[in-house]
């Protein structure tokens, strides 16, 4: 009896790994290589190969202060990126080499923008974390903080630490080794894998509803960077409404509606305030005033 309960664990153990590993592999395919694409994937490796070696010799023609050759050379390289991007390979680190190209030359928007793109693919990159905090130190317009606090992070720790794709892996591995268990159940009847079976689904229902959030949170909710060097938020969509307030290269808002040739934001940067009298509604009257309405050719959507 022991025997068969042995062969059971070990085959449930051993049919997840596998699992994990196929998808693993399918998971590297969906981010890297796209079937309609007219670049094969040879040459979109290679294309990126040569990318980063000219990203490497602007930076040692920035050191030995050549400044004309390494912009053309940083130039050529976020082209080529750029490229491969169009053709449908969406890689992580494709958005965060573009991230530190952009960054060199002065374009902190795009900089911020191809960081926040990587950070959707590649949620555990420390270096990125650093590279994106360290842009965001160099944008004009102070940020008001919307970051999780740590406490909600560590206690959700696998929603942070996942993408979109590998959550998909863990509920359908969770799902399928589930499906297992109750085949066994049926069969042999073992009242203790009921307790299994239990923590098996509360497992994949907290993966469900977490691949659901994430799902809402990055395609639900339209996020925008700003990409000029300046520009006027409007009391309404259209230049012959008044100025509200200005911001610039990098600031980050929310999307919330559009018209015409124009996006309805909710910027995530300090505004300065008119004195009023405080009121109870103090909060709700500061977020309006960040709301405002800006040209579509000034933002780019992450």
């Amino acid at each position: 009896m022991k025997a068969r309960l042995c062969i059971l664990f070990l085959f449930i153990i051993s049919f997840s790994e596998c699992w994990m590993q196929i998808a693993d592999c399918g998971l590297l395919k969906s981010e890297i290589r796209n079937p309609k694409s007219e670049m094969s994937r040879d040459a979109a490796i290679k294309l990126f190969t040569d990318a980063n070696e000219k990203y490497m010799q602007a930076s040692k023609l920035i050191a030995a202060r050549n400044n004309q050759e390494a912009e053309q050379k940083l130039k050529d390289a976020a082209l080529q990126y750029e490229i491969i991007l169009l053709n449908g390979y969406k890689n992580g680190q494709i958005y965060y080499n573009l991230g530190n190209t952009c960054y060199r030359q002065g374009e902190l928007g795009k900089s911020i923008l191809n960081f926040r793109r990587a950070q959707r693919l590649m949620p555990r990159n420390t270096d990125l974390d650093a590279n994106l905090r360290l842009v965001k130190n160099s944008t004009e317009d102070k940020e008001v903080s919307s970051e999780v606090p740590v406490v909600i992070r560590r206690i959700l720790f696998w929603f942070f630490l996942l993408n979109q794709n590998e959550l998909i892996i863990l509920a359908v591995s969770l799902y399928v080794v589930l499906m297992m268990l109750l085949f066994f159940l049926i069969i042999l009847k073992y009242s203790w894998l009921k307790r299994i079976i239990i923590g098996f689904s509360t497992g994949l229902f907290i993966a469900v509803v977490s691949l659901g959030v994430k799902g809402y949170m990055e395609h639900a909710i339209s996020r925008g960077v700003i990409i000029t060097s300046k520009c006027q938020v409007r009391y309404g969509p259209g230049e012959e409404y008044e100025p509200k307030f200005e911001i610039h290269d990098g600031a980050e808002c929310v999307i919330e509606g559009e018209k015409d040739n124009w996006y309805r934001v909710y910027v995530y940067v300090g505004v300065k305030q008119d004195t009023r009298s405080k009121t109870s509604g103090e909060e709700k009257v500061d977020k309006e005033i960040r709301r405002g309405w800006l040209p579509k050719k000034n933002v780019d959507i992450i």
